[in-house]
């Protein structure tokens, strides 16, 4: 007889009242649980396996979604005066840009 935990929340789920926010997504990509909850579907022998070569890989990954993240900043400060000057002069059109948004 199995209990099954009807609580529990794989790490691979993204909650549906959580706004949308790229510096939550670029931590949530950050967690190694998640990383590592990617062989979960596989059987035991091969998870381990899969699971050691994802550990192996994790860094490279890390080190990747922080030089990403720093581009999106750059880019986000640098693309700033734009957003300030369409929310000043076109407040119905960056309103309506703004809703658009993906969850």
């Amino acid at each position: 007889m199995s209990v099954s935990e009807q609580g529990s929340v794989s790490p691979l789920s993204i909650g549906p009242d959580e706004p949308y926010s790229e510096p939550k997504r670029f931590l949530r990509k950050l967690s190694l649980l998640r990383w590592l909850a990617l062989a979960n579907n596989c059987p035991a022998g091969l998870k381990q396996l899969t699971q050691v070569g994802l550990l192996a890989v994790w860094p490279v990954w890390f080190v990747w979604v922080i030089i990403r993240a720093g581009c999106f900043f750059a880019f986000w400060l640098l693309l700033s005066p734009v957003r300030s000057h369409q929310k000043k002069n076109h407040p119905e059109d960056f309103a309506r840009a703004q809703a658009r948004r993906l969850p």
